[in-house]
């Protein structure tokens, strides 16, 4: 797989940023939760041994999964020099070594041999991903799963979207443009509040030749006084703050107009009225036999 845009950072955020790894490793913790589970519920864990997780991060997933399972072997890949350090150095704090982090771009070809995983997942990877590189990514994964191994993504349309806040709207309607006119949105309509994603992961998967693909929604209400309120809401503060830069160079938002914004919605987040929900989707499917 050749590189998509190979002069441009892919990443809508700085993967350097010790405020970026952090809000990863509080996600991390939200998801696993909301979830339920490292792994779907309705796959043979006898069959899994070797596991990818792709944009790994600082490593929550990938270690997660070596602690819970010590009998498999995990390998996270990510592009952040920052990030793999912290993973590779929490990994031997926790002495887990069925887990190791290695330094890989996912928009280029994946350097495994063929058939070297039984289960590969990757989450939230719309921040870096361009349209066109999704397909490739995937037909890299299934040369790299072993038959009968699944591939799973997990990931989002919008940002922390629905809400009652009008300033968080705006910044998802920035989102929508900034992803448009970068090359990242399904849809090319730059106000629909939107990325078009998840309507796609399982039309990506079928065409990539995965069989019995399953997709499965997630609804995670952090309206004030709901239990995730605090934690998502400054998940989504933080967020917002660092892609100031992003929206500034797409030309969707200058520093001034971001941070006027953010202010107001700093305010309505934290209101005792605040409502909001937050809507992600699993799609997985097996390579066949």
């Amino acid at each position: 797989m050749s590189n998509i845009h190979p002069s441009e950072n892919s990443y809508v955020m700085d993967p350097e940023s010790a405020m970026e790894m952090a809000r990863l490793l509080d996600l991390d913790i939200i998801v696993n939760k909301q979830m339920g589970a490292l792994f779907p519920a309705d796959i043979d864990l006898g069959r899994v041994h070797d596991v990818l997780d792709i944009a790994c991060g600082p490593g929550g997933w990938a270690m997660e999964v070596a602690f819970e399972h010590p009998d498999k072997h995990v390998v996270g890949i990510d592009i952040s020099r920052a990030m793999l350090e912290y993973a590779t150095a929490q990994a031997k704090v926790q002495d887990l070594q069925n887990v190791e982090f290695r330094f890989m771009d996912a928009t280029s070809k994946l350097q495994f041999p063929e058939a070297s995983f039984d289960l590969i997942n990757a989450r939230f990877i719309v921040g870096f991903m361009w349209k066109e590189a999704w397909p490739e990514l995937i037909k890299e994964c299934m040369r790299i799963l072993r038959p009968g191994g699944i591939v799973r993504f997990t990931d989002t349309d919008r940002g922390f979207s629905p809400t009652n806040s009008a300033a968080l709207e705006k910044f998802n309607i920035f989102a929508s443009k900034a992803f448009v006119r970068t090359g990242r949105s399904f849809c090319e309509e730059e106000n629909a509040n939107h990325f078009g994603l998840t309507p796609m992961l399982g039309a990506l998967l079928a065409e990539a030749g995965c069989e019995n693909i399953r997709e499965i929604p997630h609804m995670l209400n952090y309206s004030a006084g709901e239990p995730a309120h605090f934690a998502l809401a400054h998940n989504c503060e933080v967020g917002i703050a660092l892609l100031a830069p992003f929206f500034k160079k797409t030309g969707v938002a200058s520093q001034e107009e971001h941070e006027q914004l953010y202010q107001q919605m700093l305010r309505e987040i934290r209101r005792d009225d605040f409502r909001g929900i937050w809507y992600f989707m699993s799609a997985y499917g097996e390579k066949p036999l």
